[in-house]
């Protein structure tokens, strides 16, 4: 795992998923203390010594380290530099991340070519050429997932270099120190956060957590409504990309720039033209030619279609069914669906009988086991002995609740008898969970909606009982209070 460039540079590339510590013992209470997302302190590192062709590239500024319950968040602004002695030449480029274990009293090396293989190593992308004709801005954000059981020491490293002018005059060539922290180790139960200005932007910020790099494809909904977009969680998450909010007649610059990040091979576009408008589709084919739009005359239709297109290669040993009137059941279903490598299929709830569309698509993906998202309110009785007698299916389940609380619970119950994270968002908006399913089902971790002020003891009682060590809030405080994030129940 650990090797090293011929310049002497250690190369390890760490991945992003989720590195959690071991659940809390069976049948304990969860810790209602998080673990606070505060600022830790740096420790500038002195300016190194240059020679007359070198420089250091680029300029950071604004470098701000957070603590968080599963990892740790950086952020910064950075800069090109000029150069010394070459006119109109700018410097950019990455910089390098390092993480070992350690307290205050560990030495940090002065470039991560010296001293010990560090335990985490990120080359951190900050969107910078190595060289332009003018100067170069930017601002990098990134939450990195660390397991916390033990404290570690970060470093963040600069590149040092020279003008190639040549002469006699020698420069260097290795990463000077910039700044160093000490992430303390932390036990128990741990909650973070991930929100944005707005429900597009959370999107972006869950995208940014989903994948560091570039993803295979990206899914676009509106952020206004939430019919179409009910079932794209799982769809995302079978595409290999993350699920992004946009208003109908508006690209948000954010949503923009992230699919620019993202570089997708595939655009793909939930809802028709009354969700997301054809200025809004052209500007997508702009970003990525192989945008494609997957609507429906209405809801159903268009659960249907997207549930074929994502699923219908592969087929889908489970679905999930719920009602397309109502965005609850469907949202806690996203991420069960999602692990299940399966779709979330609306139909017409209130009916009494299954439709004949919805009966073809599901024996069109094969499915053998499906799951009803939510009670007989929800999903009538009819509906359900229906889908009984489907030629495929040889299993029907109903996972319901007497409310969307316990609903939720009780479809991540038999989705995640175990789990290492959990993931939390309102049940009284959809936006946030709708994102996050995607987010979820790629790290197989449960989706629970909540109250916006508290969180039902039921839910409580299914974190520990599912043994997960950590929780992510989908939001802001405006969606998911102070008094969520102490994880503080409700009183009934």
């Amino acid at each position: 795992m650990f090797t090293r460039t011929a310049a002497g540079i250690a190369s390890v590339i760490v991945a992003s998923a989720l590195v959690i510590g071991a659940g809390p013992a069976a049948g304990a209470a969860v810790p209602g203390a998080p673990v606070p997302g505060d600022t830790v302190a740096l420790h500038y590192a002195d300016a190194p010594v240059l020679g007359p062709r070198d420089y250091v590239t680029p300029t950071i500024q604004n470098l701000e380290v957070r603590k968080l319950a599963s990892g740790f968040s950086i952020e910064f602004d950075v800069s090109s530099v000029a150069s010394p002695t070459i006119p109109g030449t700018y410097y950019g480029g990455d910089l390098i991340l390092t993480g070992y274990v350690g307290t205050g009293a560990t030495p940090v090396p002065a470039s991560p070519v010296f001293g010990p293989l560090p335990d985490f190593y990120e080359t951190l992308d900050t969107g910078l050429p190595e060289t332009s004709a003018t100067p170069q801005t930017g601002h990098y954000s990134h939450v990195f997932a660390l397991d916390r059981a033990e404290s570690h020491v970060l470093a963040l490293y600069a590149t040092q270099g020279c003008d190639n002018t040549g002469g006699p005059v020698g420069c260097g060539g290795s990463d000077a120190l910039y700044a160093s922290a000490v992430l303390g180790a932390t036990g128990g139960f741990g909650v973070d956060r991930v929100a944005g200005a707005d429900r597009y932007e959370s999107a972006v910020k869950v995208s940014q957590n989903s994948y560091e790099r570039r993803a295979e494809t990206v899914v676009i909904a509106t952020g206004a409504n939430y019919p179409d977009a009910l079932s794209a969680g799982p769809a995302a998450a079978r595409l290999g990309g993350p699920l992004l909010l946009t208003a109908t007649d508006t690209l948000y610059p954010a949503v923009k720039s992230e699919i620019q990040r993202l570089n997708p091979e595939t655009i793909v576009v939930v809802g028709g033209a009354n969700s997301i408008s054809p200025s809004v589709f052209d500007q997508l084919k702009g970003l990525q030619t192989n945008t494609v739009r997957i609507g429906g005359a209405d809801r159903y239709e268009a659960s249907r279609n997207l549930a074929v297109y994502a699923f219908g290669e592969s087929g889908a040993a489970t679905a999930y069914v719920a009602t397309g009137s109502n965005f609850p059941d469907a949202l806690s279903a996203g991420a069960a669906a999602a692990t299940n490598d399966g779709p979330v299929l609306l139909v017409n709830g209130t009916s009494g009988t299954l439709d004949a569309a919805s009966a073809l698509t599901l024996s069109t993906l094969k499915v053998k086991t499906a799951i009803i998202a939510g009670g007989p309110n929800s999903v009538s009785s009819g509906i359900q002995s229906d889908l009984g007698s489907l030629p495929t299916v040889t299993s029907v389940l109903r996972d319901g609740g007497a409310d969307r609380y316990s609903t939720s619970v009780n479809i991540n119950l038999r989705a995640f008898p175990t789990a290492t994270h959990a993931f939390i968002a309102t049940g009284q908006n959809f936006p946030d969970a709708l994102s996050g399913s995607a987010w979820a089902g790629l790290v197989d971790a449960p989706l629970f909606v909540v109250n916006t002020t508290c969180v039902p003891q039921g839910t409580l009682a299914a974190i520990t009982q599912e043994r997960a060590s950590n929780a992510t809030l989908l939001g802001g405080p405006n969606t998911l209070t102070a008094t969520v994030q102490t994880l503080t129940p409700c009183a009934s």
